[in-house]
C-alpha cells in the first residue's frame, strides 16, 4: 500500500512512523582500555565496557510515550535519612531530659531548639518518600496510557522529504504536534516536563 505525502504528493520518502522510530535507534557497545588490578601475588587485567542506545533526533521526536524513570533513588534516600533522623530524635530527647529549663517559656524554647534537627531530618524523609510515590504514580499513568497511544501512533506516516507526520487523507503536521496528539491519546500529555 503506497501512501503519498499530502504536501509533496510523493511516495518514495514516506515511511510508517513505527518504522522511522525503530530505524532511528542503534544499540552500541564500547570496550574501554585494560586496567590492571592487584590480586594476591599477581595482577588481574579487566576491560571496561559500556552498552547503550543511540537515538536520532527524528526518532526521539516521534517517541510514543514519555520515558519511564526509576524512583529507587528517592526511596533509598528516604530510608538512609531515617537513621540520622532517629539519631537526632534520640539526642534531642536526651538533651531535654538532662537539662530541664526553670521556666515554662524556657522549656518551650528548649523543645523548639532541640526539635529543629529531628524535624528537618524527618521532613527530608517525608519529601523523598513523597517524590518516590509521585514517580510511581507517574510511571503507572504512563503504562496505562501506552496501549491507546500506540494504537493512535501506529496509524501515522512520516515524510522524510517534508519532515512531517500525517495520517492517510489528513494534513501534514510537525513531529511535535503529532507527539502532542499521541500523548493526549495516551492521557499523559501533562507529564512532559515534570519530574
Amino acid at each position: 500500500m503506497e501512501i503519498a505525502c499530502p504536501q509533496c504528493t510523493q511516495v518514495d520518502q514516506v515511511q510508517s512512523v513505527p518504522a522511522v522510530f525503530q530505524s532511528g535507534q542503534t544499540t552500541y557497545r564500547v570496550q574501554g582500555g585494560m586496567t590492571a588490578i592487584p590480586a594476591g601475588d599477581g595482577v588481574v587485567y579487566t576491560a571496561t565496557t559500556h552498552t547503550g542506545v543511540s537515538v536520532t533526533a527524528t526518532a526521539a521526536s516521534l517517541n510514543p510515550y514519555p520515558v519511564l524513570r526509576g524512583g529507587g533513588c528517592f526511596l533509598t534516600l528516604a530510608l538512609v535519612l531515617l537513621i540520622p533522623a532517629f539519631v537526632f530524635l534520640a539526642f534531642a530527647n536526651d538533651v531535654l531530659d538532662e537539662n530541664v529549663a526553670p521556666t515554662a517559656d524556657g522549656r518551650v524554647a528548649q523543645v523548639i531548639g532541640a526539635s529543629i534537627f529531628p524535624f528537618g531530618a524527618f521532613a527530608l524523609v517525608a519529601l523523598f518518600a513523597v517524590l518516590f510515590v509521585l514517580r510511581l504514580r507517574r510511571n503507572a499513568r504512563i503504562r496505562r496510557g501506552i496501549p491507546d497511544a500506540l494504537a493512535y501512533w501506529r496509524q501515522a506516516w512520516f515524510c522524510h522529504r517534508c519532515g512531517g507526520v500525517f495520517f492517510p487523507r489528513g494534513d501534514l503536521m510537525s513531529a511535535a504536534t503529532f507527539r502532542g496528539q499521541v500523548w493526549r491519546a495516551g492521557d499523559y500529555a501533562g507529564l512532559t516536563r515534570r519530574r
